[in-house]
């Protein structure tokens, strides 16, 4: 019975004798390496945060000077400053702050290099004040034993954080 059983569980494969058998072996475990070191990469964790904040009575023209000045003492590299339409936007910029962002965790004999950002500051005028809303985007490459990959992250919500306490204090 136990022969039947291993024959049934071998399919076609011999279970000892021939080599058929080894090459059975080498290739069930090379699969579960692979499917280990697969599962030791993680996906990046969604967080819930505000990337609004609402000035309330306080102009357009107060929060943007604000907005613009603390994106200087930042030294981004701003591609886009459109006053008319309330747009900052930065260049892609290296970031090396692992707290601003979450890329999960590489994987097995794995590392996240070239982490890159960039931010959307959009000033809205609204019925009590100015909005200010946040848009971060984070990438890092992910180099693994022969190959590298993009891999885009989530933003944790703390520069967003940041942005807005550094805009308080100016409108201070």
């Amino acid at each position: 019975m136990i022969e039947s059983l291993r024959s049934k569980l071998a399919g076609s494969y011999p279970m000892q004798g021939d080599d058929t058998g080894g090459t059975w072996m080498r290739w069930l475990l090379t699969a579960i390496v692979l499917l280990a070191s697969v599962a030791c990469a993680s996906a990046p964790v969604a967080r819930d945060f505000d990337d609004v904040s609402d000035y309330r009575a306080v102009s357009f023209t107060e929060v943007w000077d604000a907005v613009v000045v603390m994106s200087g003492d930042q030294n981004w590299a701003i591609e886009t400053l459109d006053r008319d339409r309330g747009l900052i936007t930065t260049e892609w910029t290296s970031a090396d702050n692992v707290s601003y962002r979450d890329c999960g965790a590489p994987g097995f004999r794995a590392t996240h290099i070239d982490p890159m950002g960039r931010l959307d500051l959009v000033v809205r005028e609204t019925d009590n004040g100015t909005s200010v809303t946040v848009t971060t985007n984070w990438r890092v490459t992910r180099n693994s034993v022969n190959s590298l990959a993009s891999v885009e992250c989530l933003s944790t919500g703390t520069l967003e954080r940041e942005l807005h306490d550094a805009v308080r204090r100016r409108l201070r």
